[in-house]
């Protein structure tokens, strides 16, 4: 099956992958840390996005230490960042491109 996808919704996925790409290769040149803090990541992207992300199994929790009830939690900020974009990537396109997602939808 094909399906048409609006021009501004192909230039966001386009930027997003490029942002990522970029990301990841700024991670594995050592240039970036791969995790963020939980901390960090409720400042980043809001306390109940992380919640709800990870209740959906869009992120993982990772445990910095194992049975120690202090020990720190982290998220993989690739992870994270995917998870923006699958929640936010149609919030900000415009009204014609929102109109017709629903003109395909519908069609489906």
């Amino acid at each position: 099956m094909i399906i048409a996808i609006n021009d501004e919704i192909l230039y966001k996925i386009v930027d997003y992958a490029a942002d990522i790409g970029r990301m990841q290769e700024r991670i594995e040149s050592g240039k970036e840390a791969e995790f963020i803090t939980q901390n960090q990541a409720h400042i980043r992207y809001g306390r109940g996005n992380v919640s709800k992300w990870v209740r959906e199994g869009l992120v993982k929790r990772y445990k910095d230490a194992d049975g120690k009830p202090k020990s720190g939690v982290r998220f993989n900020k690739l992870e994270l960042e995917s998870a923006a974009f699958k929640c936010n990537c149609f919030k900000s396109i415009s009204p014609r491109a929102k109109d017709e997602i629903k003109d395909i939808n519908c069609i489906i």
